[in-house]
């Protein structure tokens, strides 16, 4: 529950629907303002993350950082407490891209640094949710259609999306996890490259 996920509704003026805005209902649930100023503040504490480079340095951050400093690798090894070897392993674990954050974590300390760590949505968290009720919606309604169709019952294209684009705006007021729902399929483990 989000904070007690209090029900109340609230009564809007009223406005036309859009998927850009989806607040711009008549009634909205406390529950959903409260997501939706959540996923403004996120947005806002995304933002400066979005204009950052995303592709490490070839030799990795370690390494690069390490040389920049005229740091050896005797010494971080010193600093850190380890052999020499672990940390050339940890330099070479970290340009494939399989150094644990734990492990990034220490290096970046005995070099008197931070490590930084983020997922970063390729766009707006409000976008990325509109795209998904979108493609739920159309998923649903698609079935649907295909059944009034066997049943000669064809339905216009432009009701169809109609029907798409009201179903994605209620899949926007409701649970956000009924947005992500999947089939009874087994997962797929995650493995380091995912």
């Amino acid at each position: 529950m989000l904070f007690g996920e209090e029900r109340q509704a609230i009564v809007l003026p009223n406005r036309a629907s859009s998927l850009a805005r989806p607040w711009r209902e008549d009634v909205v649930t406390m529950s959903t303002q409260l997501r939706r100023v959540q996923i403004r503040q996120m947005e806002e504490k995304l933002r400066p993350w979005r204009s950052l480079t995303k592709t490490p340095p070839p030799r990795g951050w370690v390494r690069t950082i390490r040389e920049a400093l005229g740091m050896t690798v005797p010494q971080l090894a010193h600093r850190l407490r380890v052999t020499r070897q672990a940390v050339a392993d940890l330099e070479h674990r970290e340009a494939q891209g399989r150094a644990t954050i734990v492990a990034l974590e220490a290096a970046a300390k005995a070099m008197n640094c931070d490590l930084v760590y983020a997922i970063v949505p390729k766009q707006e968290l409000s976008a990325l949710l509109e795209e998904q009720a979108k493609r739920r919606a159309s998923s649903q309604i698609s079935k649907i259609a295909h059944t009034m169709r066997l049943e000669a019952q064809n339905v216009a294209d432009e009701e169809t999306q109609r029907l798409i684009d009201d179903s994605a705006a209620s899949l926007l007021l409701g649970n956000p996890r009924k947005l992500w729902a999947t089939s009874e399929r087994q997962p797929k483990p995650l493995s380091h490259r995912d």
